[in-house]
C-alpha cells in the first residue's frame, strides 16, 4: 500500500536520494514540485527529534490509500501501553500565512477550492480505519503539521475550516511537537504492523455495512419493488454460475441504483474473504451522494480510484458496481477486466451527456460468455405510469403524439410566468411535497430572473447541488430568498422529488425535428469541448488558466475558440450542432425525468406550440 514502509532507525540511515528514489518507484510520473515537497519534508524528519522515539517504529512516507487517490504524507505506528496498534497520521503543508487569505477553503478540492487540511486528513482518517482490512485494527490519530505558518496563521485556518466536526484536529507549527506527542503514546512495536501496513487492500468495515444497510432500508428511492428484488437475486445467482459481468440497463424510474445498492449490501455482507463490493457511482453525481450521506461518504468513488482499491494479483475478489457506467473513462472497464475483476454495470444510454465516454466499450462486452444483460421493464418514480417516460422522450425529439397519462401530471407552459406561477401552486397545495427548478444553464438566464415579477433566481457555483439539495430537501421554499426560487442549473441522476419544474431558456430550441442546440447560447462549456474534443479538432482551441497557483481548462475561453472555429466550415459545424443537440437532448431527458409525481417544462424558444 505504500511507497516507503521502514523501521525509524532505517529511515534515519538511509540517504534522501535513496528514499526518494523508492519513492519514485511505483509512480515515475510525479512532477518536480512533488519531488522537491518530499525532499523538504526527509530533511524536516531527519533534523527532527524523530530519533527519541522508539527506533522500532515504523514510518511510512506516501501512504497509498484506496479511495479517490488518496495518501497520507507521514504515518508512524506502533503499539501503546496497552498493546493496542496505533498509526498516527500526519497532513504536511509548506503553505505560508498570505496563502491561508489567498485560497478559498472548501470540503473538496476543485479549479477554485483548496481541500482544508484538517478535512483532508481526517477523511485519510476515515479511509484508513473503515476502508481497509487491518482498519478496524488500529487506533488512528490524525494531524497536521504547517511549518511556515504563524501562530495566527494557523489560528485563522482553522477558523475557515468549512466542516465544525474536524477543526478539533490538532493543527502543530512544530514537527517536534507532533514527534513528543507521538512519543508519550508509542512505546514499542512489532513485525505484524509492517505486514499490515505493506498488505493492507480494500475492504469496507463493520461499520460501514451497518450505516449502507440504515440507508436503503429507510430512504424510499432504494427500497425494491418485486420485479427489482428478482434482479438481485438473477445477478447473484449468475456469478455463483460463472459469470464475469452482469449489464443492468433501463430508461429513468426503472430502479438501476436501487439494485445496486442492495448489491452491495449484499456482497458487503459476506463472512469469507472471498468478495470485495467497491461502489463506483459516476464521475457526476459522486459529490452528491457524498453530501447526501456523510456517514458512508467514503462508499461513493470515483472510477480513477479502482488502480488503487483493485490488485492485479487478487482482482478476482472485486465485485465493482458501476452506477452511471457510461460515463468512466474509455479503457478503465477493460482494465479491470483484465484485472479478472467481477462487474456489474448500471446504465441508460439515454443519460450520457458527454461525447467522452463508454459507450462504445460497454457494446463491445455483448459477446463474451461471461456476460449476462438484463433489462428493466417497469417504472417505479412516475406514480406509477408506465407512459410518461416515454413521453418525454416524444416531447424532446418534436413528436406530438404522446399517451394519455392519468396518473402523472405533465404540462407544458408557453411562457414563463405560466410556469412559475403553477409552480409556486403546486408548493402551497402540497407542503409535503418536495419541488425543484431546474434548467436555465443558458446566457440568458438574468432575462427570466430579472423580470420585475420573477418568482426564480439562480446561484451558480461548484459544488452548489450539495447546498441546493438541502434546500429542496427542507420544503421551505417561499419561506426564504424572499419567497423566490432557487433554479438548480445542474443535471442529477442521483436526484428523486416529488414535483420538477425545468426551464430551457436560450441554449436549445424546440423545433419541428426535436429539441436543437443553440451553442451560442449555452453554458454547457465541458458537454461542448467533449464533443470538439470527439471530433478531434486542434488541440491548439483548448487552452487553460491560472485559478488559485493552479492550472485548469479555461472551458469558457476553449468554448469560444470552438465555436469561432466550426463556423468556418459549414460542414463541421453541421456536425459538431448534431453532436451537441443528441448530447443535450439527453441533459433535459435527466432534468425532465426526476419527478415521482409531475413534471412542467417550459421551452422559452419554441416553434412547434
Amino acid at each position: 500500500m505504500s511507497k516507503y514502509i521502514k523501521t525509524i532507525r532505517e529511515f534515519l540511515i538511509d540517504e534522501k536520494f535513496e528514499i526518494i528514489r523508492q519513492l519514485k518507484m511505483i509512480d515515475d510520473t510525479v512532477d518536480s514540485s512533488q519531488v522537491k515537497a518530499w525532499e523538504v519534508l526527509i530533511d524536516d524528519l531527519k533534523k527532527s527529534n524523530l530519533n527519541q522515539l522508539n527506533k522500532d517504529l515504523y514510518i511510512a512516507i506516501e501512504y497509498s490509500l484506496p479511495i479517490d487517490g488518496m495518501g497520507i504524507d507521514v504515518l508512524i505506528a506502533g503499539i501503546d501501553s496497552n498493546k493496542n496498534k496505533k498509526a498516527y497520521i500526519i497532513e504536511v503543508k509548506q503553505w505560508v500565512d498570505s496563502n491561508i487569505y489567498e485560497y478559498n477553503f472548501g470540503e473538496y478540492r476543485n479549479n477554485s477550492l483548496t481541500l482544508h487540511p484538517q478535512i483532508q486528513v481526517s477523511r485519510h482518517q476515515t479511509a484508513f480505519v473503515d476502508y481497509l482490512n487491518i482498519g478496524e485494527k488500529y487506533k488512528v490519530e490524525p494531524s497536521v503539521y504547517m511549518k511556515n505558518l504563524s501562530q495566527g496563521g494557523i489560528k485563522k485556518l482553522i477558523e475557515l475550516n468549512p466542516l465544525l466536526n474536524t477543526s478539533n484536529i490538532l493543527v502543530f507549527k512544530e514537527l517536534d511537537e507532533v514527534i513528543k506527542a507521538i512519543g508519550m503514546d508509542l512505546i514499542a512495536s512489532e513485525p505484524s504492523i509492517f505486514s499490515d501496513l505493506l498488505n493492507a487492500e480494500y475492504k469496507p468495515s463493520k461499520s460501514i455495512i451497518n450505516a449502507m444497510n440504515s440507508i436503503i432500508t429507510k430512504h424510499d428511492p432504494f427500497i425494491l419493488t418485486i420485479e427489482q428484488e428478482e434482479v438481485v437475486n438473477k445477478v447473484i445467482e449468475s456469478f455463483e454460475n460463472g459469470k464475469k459481468i452482469v449489464r443492468i440497463t433501463g430508461a429513468a424510474g426503472s430502479g438501476k441504483t436501487a439494485i445496486l445498492l442492495h448489491l452491495y449490501i449484499n456482497l458487503l455482507r459476506e463472512e469469507s474473504d472471498e468478495k470485495r463490493p467497491i461502489f463506483i457511482s459516476g464521475a457526476q453525481n459522486t459529490k452528491l451522494y457524498q453530501s447526501l450521506f456523510r456517514e458512508v461518504e467514503r462508499s461513493f468513488s470515483f472510477s480513477f480510484s479502482l488502480n488503487r482499491m483493485v490488485g492485479k494479483t487478487l482482482g478476482h475478489k472485486y465485485y465493482i458496481l458501476m452506477d452511471e457506467a457510461q460515463h468512466n473513462r474509455e479503457g478503465i472497464i477493460s482494465e479491470m477486466i483484465d484485472r479478472k475483476a467481477n462487474l456489474i454495470l448500471c446504465y441508460d444510454e439515454s443519460q450520457t451527456i458527454n461525447a467522452d465516454n463508454s459507450l462504445r466499450e460497454l457494446n463491445s462486452l455483448e459477446g463474451r460468455e461471461d456476460f449476462l444483460s438484463i433489462e428493466l421493464q417497469n417504472s417505479v418514480r412516475f406514480s406509477g405510469s408506465q407512459v410518461f417516460e416515454s413521453n418525454v422522450k416524444k416531447v424532446l425529439n418534436g413528436k406530438s403524439d404522446l399517451e394519455e397519462d392519468d396518473k402523472f401530471d405533465f404540462k407544458i407552459f408557453d411562457t414563463i410566468d405560466e410556469l412559475e406561477n403553477h409552480t409556486v401552486n403546486v408548493i402551497r397545495n402540497n407542503p409535503d411535497a418536495t419541488v425543484a427548478v431546474t434548467g436555465l444553464l443558458s446566457n440568458d438566464a438574468d432575462k427570466f430572473t430579472s423580470r420585475s415579477n420573477s418568482k426564480i433566481f439562480t446561484n451558480w457555483g461548484y459544488l452548489g447541488e450539495t447546498k441546493w439539495i438541502p434546500y429542496i430537501e427542507n420544503k421551505n421554499y417561499l419561506n426564504q430568498y424572499n419567497g423566490k426560487l432557487w433554479v438548480g442549473t445542474w443535471w442529477l441522476p442521483g436526484l428523486d422529488v416529488d414535483y420538477i419544474s425545468v426551464i430551457i431558456g436560450g441554449d436549445a430550441e424546440m423545433t419541428q425535428n426535436g429539441l436543437v442546440a443553440n451553442p451560442n447560447g449555452a453554458k454547457h462549456y465541458k458537454m461542448m469541448i467533449s464533443v470538439a474534443k470527439e471530433m478531434k479538432l486542434p488541440e491548439t482551441l483548448f487552452i487553460t488558466k491560472q485559478s488559485f497557483g493552479k492550472t485548469v481548462e479555461d472551458t469558457v475561453n476553449s468554448t469560444k475558440n470552438i465555436l469561432n472555429y466550426i463556423k468556418n466550415d459549414s460542414k463541421m459545424e453541421k456536425e459538431f450542432l448534431y453532436k451537441f443537440s443528441e448530447l443535450l437532448k439527453n441533459n433535459y431527458y435527466i432534468l425532465l425525468t426526476r419527478g415521482r409525481k409531475g413534471c412542467f417544462v417550459h421551452f422559452s424558444k419554441n416553434n412547434i406550440l
